[in-house]
């Protein structure tokens, strides 16, 4: 890029022509690396992201030679999670204006494309306090990003009306309530995220509604203050596979049943079903058949697992298994459509009600078939690589996908409710980083969150949560717009530490020099230094307050 474009002070003659240069190859960035099951919606969220830019040209303020205006397409945010304190009712103005003089103090003040401000989760019903806090960071000029708590574990969604299919069932054929003991917040009474759950969902949408509710009314009484919308909190399964193979989840019948229907294309995949296109890929299924106009699966029209109706391979044998009917073989939500509430119930009956002989069940041993890929695939457990079609169209299995539906739901619920589409990231934990030692390795399986979860489709934008090193092609390869929403470059690191400060301004230069566009830094203490994440008052801070310093007053797009 030439010096005219590096100094905004002397963008004139050639400085059009230069600016749409730019734009053209973004574009063609964004266009290649956004990615989702669905092609409609990857052509608009690179459409998107070129219309923001061009958006940002638009607005350049008086003439043609001065820098386009900032707004969210072109601004870099770091905006560190205050802890406690944020959203406690009796925190002052006073207190608030401290701790925001605190910040610029340690960090810089930034300029018109790096912006500082706070961010929290925030809880329906707390629409006075969050319009005080907005009202003093409008006028301290900071920004607030805002989280959402729905995810399907420590609170985030309940069970609505005491069904126990609700829940997430596990591998053993017994436990429905989960696993006691120090994974008991994401573990036990923790709800399925599957879309066949009508009764979770309903509650999904309700609480959306409301949430929602509240961000609108707060964002146009002070418009522009909130910069980012962050949820859900690391979606991701139950996590008693931690502990044992035979907790795993997710067994419920809702779970299972679109398990089926996900491999067959049928029910809600089916064509002109609600989420048809986005059942199992060829990689999974093997060639797709035409059936009236449509390609689905192989399995689509199969009178059963054990015979073939038009591609001349069976169910049972792509797969090894030896189902004799489609019907589920525990508690077939057709052949039993009641709710279950006794909670002495059997989970897995081999005879008598809730039974069905030589139905169809989800795996139960774990070990390196195509029929267990089908339903699982962690980088991990395959030579720490990723799944066929990965980065346009990763074929995970089932589990995975499954929580990466859920949290693009919940993005379609937002932007349904008004929320703009532009603001708004994930927060999933990029458990194919988590290592291959044991602990690493059994919380990747369990969890079967992946960085691909935190991808939207509806906006091409990628969120995660990062404690240590990142590579950020392990992102980029997704998309070039993303965001890391509990992010601390080196945990456990003394306060003072030079380690620290040379993680944090290495991974701060390299994260937003390769497309971050938001940083969430944990945690900001009022009173004290984090132990585990020193951020205010530490070398971390020192880091930062380095990079906004070296930033030039230009828009965060022209840098990436």
């Amino acid at each position: 890029m030439s010096n005219k474009m590096n100094n905004p002070q002397s963008m004139a003659g050639n400085q059009d022509l230069s600016r749409r240069k730019l734009l053209a190859a973004w574009a063609a960035v964004a266009s290649a690396s956004v990615i989702g099951s669905n092609r409609d919606l990857q052509n608009s969220a690179a459409a998107d992201s070129v219309t923001a830019i061009m958006a940002a040209e638009n607005n350049a303020t008086g003439s043609h030679n001065g820098p386009p205006q900032s707004d969210h397409s072109n601004t870099f945010y770091i905006m560190p999670i205050w802890e406690g304190g944020l959203d406690r009712l009796g925190t002052t103005d006073e207190q608030y204006r401290a701790e925001i003089a605190k910040m610029k103090k340690q960090f810089g003040s930034g300029n018109d494309y790096n912006k500082l401000g706070f961010a929290s989760i925030y809880r329906a019903g707390n629409l006075p306090l969050l319009l005080r806090q907005l009202r003093v960071f409008q006028k301290e000029n900071i920004h607030r990003g805002v989280i959402f708590a729905m995810q399907t574990h420590n609170g985030g969604l309940i069970n609505p009306d005491g069904d126990l299919r609700n829940y997430q069932w596990r591998l053993d054929g017994k436990t429905w309530r989960g696993v006691p003991g120090p994974v008991q917040g994401r573990d036990t009474l923790v709800v399925t995220p599957s879309r066949y759950a009508t009764a979770i969902r309903e509650q999904m949408q309700r609480k959306a509604r409301h949430w929602s509710r509240d961000i609108k009314a707060a964002m146009r009484a002070y418009p522009g203050t909130i910069a980012v919308i962050n949820f859900c909190i690391e979606e991701e399964l139950a996590i008693g596979g931690t502990v044992s193979n035979e907790y795993l989840g997710d067994y419920s019948p809702f779970a299972v049943t679109e398990f089926r229907d996900w491999l067959r294309h049928r029910g809600l995949y089916a064509p002109g079903g609600r989420y048809a296109g986005q059942g199992a890929p060829e990689s999974i299924t093997g060639d797709f058949i035409s059936v009236d106009g449509h390609r689905v699966s192989p399995f689509y029209d199969d009178p059963t697992p054990d015979k073939s109706n038009r591609a001349g391979r069976t169910f049972n044998a792509t797969f090894g298994t030896g189902f004799k009917s489609w019907t589920l073989a525990y508690w077939d939500l057709e052949k039993y459509p009641d709710p279950i509430t006794n909670p002495k119930f059997n989970p897995s009956p081999m005879k008598g009600r809730g039974s069905t002989e030589g139905g169809f069940d989800a795996p139960r041993v774990r070990n390196h078939s195509r029929w267990w890929r089908a339903w699982d695939w962690t980088c991990q457990g395959n030579n720490n690589s990723y799944p066929p079609g990965n980065p346009a169209h990763p074929g995970y299995g089932f589990r995975e996908c499954e929580v990466a539906h859920f949290v693009q739901d919940v993005a379609s619920l937002l932007i349904a409710e008004g929320l703009p589409k532009e603001l708004l990231y994930a927060h999933q934990i990029p458990a194919e980083l988590l290592g291959n030692a044991p602990a690493g390795a059994r919380r990747a399986l369990s969890s079967a969150s992946t960085i691909w979860s935190g991808y939207l489709p509806q906006n091409g934008h990628v969120g995660i949560t990062r404690f240590g090193s990142l590579n950020p092609n392990m992102v980029t390869q997704y998309s070039h717009n993303w965001g890391i929403f509990e992010w601390h470059p080196a945990p456990n690191v003394p306060a003072d530490s030079p380690v620290l400060y040379d993680a944090a301004l290495r991974d701060l230069r390299m994260f937003v020099s390769n497309g971050c566009h938001v940083l969430f830094p944990g945690w900001w203490h009022m009173h004290k230094v984090g132990k585990t994440f020193p951020l205010n008052d530490s070398s971390f801070a020192k880091a930062i307050y380095a990079f906004l310093a070296e930033q030039r007053n230009v828009p965060h797009w022209s840098q990436s």
